[in-house]
C-alpha cells in the first residue's frame, strides 16, 4: 500500500523567516487600520497566530518592531515595483516609479496607508523612536530619486538646473500628498491625477 508523501521538513531559518514575515504583515495591517502608537506586541502576536512573547523575542521591543516594519514596507514596495517592466536608470526610472505608485490595486495600498499613518504620528506624538524610523525611511526613498536625477543629468536627459536633493523632496512630496488626499476621499480620479503629474514631471525634468 502506497504511503502519502510528506512535505519536506522546514529548517529553523525558514521557520524563523516565516514567523517574522507573518508578524510584520500583522503589524502592517494593524498600523494601516489604527496606527502604531496604540499597537502592542501582544496584539501583533495574536493577529499573526503566535504566542504573546514572540514579537519581543524576534524584535526586542516595540521600537525594534517599528524599525523592522519600516524596512518591510520599503522591501514590499520595491518587490512590487520590480515585477513591472524593466526601466532605464535616470528619467525613465523616475517616470516609471511615479506611474507605478498610482497604478497599484487593492491591498497593494495597505503599506502606503500604514506609512502615511506613521508619518502623521511621528509629527504629533513625542516619540523619538518613531520619528527617527520614519526619517530614515524617507531618506532612503529620497536617495533613490536623487540617484536617478543625477544619472539623468549625467546622461543629458534631465536638465542640470534640477538640484537632486530639492527635486527629490518635491517629487516624493507630490506622490504622498496626492495619495493622502485619495485615501481620505476616493472620489479623486487617481488615474487622471497620475497622468497630469507625469506630464508636469516630464516638463520640469527634461533637458531643454
Amino acid at each position: 500500500m502506497a504511503t502519502a508523501s510528506r512535505a519536506p521538513r522546514r529548517s529553523h531559518a525558514e521557520r524563523r523567516e516565516e514567523a517574522e514575515r507573518r508578524l510584520l504583515e500583522a503589524a502592517l495591517q494593524i498600523v494601516a487600520r489604527r496606527g502604531s502608537v496604540r499597537m502592542t506586541l501582544a496584539e501583533v502576536a495574536e493577529a499573526a497566530g503566535y504566542s504573546r512573547g514572540l514579537p519581543a523575542h524576534r524584535f526586542g521591543s516595540k521600537a525594534g518592531l517599528v524599525h523592522a516594519l519600516a524596512g518591510y514596507i520599503g522591501e514590499r514596495f520595491g518587490a512590487q515595483r520590480e515585477m513591472g517592466p524593466a526601466l532605464e536608470p535616470g528619467l525613465d526610472a523616475i517616470l516609471g516609479n511615479l506611474r507605478f505608485y498610482f497604478s497599484r490595486q487593492g491591498e497593494a495600498y495597505t503599506a502606503t496607508r500604514a506609512l502615511l499613518v506613521m508619518m502623521t504620528e511621528s509629527c504629533m506624538e513625542p516619540n523619538a523612536d518613531l520619528k527617527r524610523e520614519v526619517a530614515a525611511y524617507n531618506r532612503t526613498a529620497l536617495a533613490w530619486f536623487e540617484q536617478h536625477i543625477r544619472t539623468g543629468i549625467a546622461r543629458g536627459e534631465i536638465a542640470a538646473d534640477n538640484d537632486p536633493a530639492v527635486t527629490a523632496v518635491i517629487l516624493l512630496g507630490a506622490m504622498r500628498g496626492v495619495m493622502l488626499q485619495w485615501l481620505v476621499d476616493d472620489r479623486i480620479e487617481l488615474a487622471a491625477v497620475r497622468d497630469r503629474l507625469l506630464q508636469i514631471a516630464r516638463q520640469v525634468l527634461r533637458s531643454r
